[in-house]
């Protein structure tokens, strides 16, 4: 897990380096692809488990509340950054 934060931070670092690079700033459509390929050799490969195929109706409650608690805990991060660090006061 420190090898994934201390990738995310060197990253952010190369980024804030690199912020200036026109080529950069189209990254976005390539990051997306990229992300819907890895979510579906990730559906394929829950399809081929047998395991979790038996145990689906458990594992997907749970998952379910996950999915819920985290998107949920997101956005509520996401609005508190945004009304403290980017929206603009009203008497400016």
């Amino acid at each position: 897990m420190f090898y994934i934060i201390m990738t995310m931070f060197i990253g952010v670092g190369a980024g804030y380096l690199l912020r200036r690079v026109k080529v950069l700033s189209h990254i976005g459509k390539a990051i997306s692809l990229t992300i819907y390929v890895m979510l579906f050799f990730l559906g394929v490969k829950i399809g081929t488990n047998e395991q979790i195929l038996r145990n689906f109706s458990t594992l997907g409650l749970q998952a379910l509340l996950l999915a819920v608690a985290g998107a949920a805990g997101s956005i509520a991060a996401a609005s508190l950054v945004y009304r403290f660090f980017f929206k603009k006061k009203e008497g400016r």
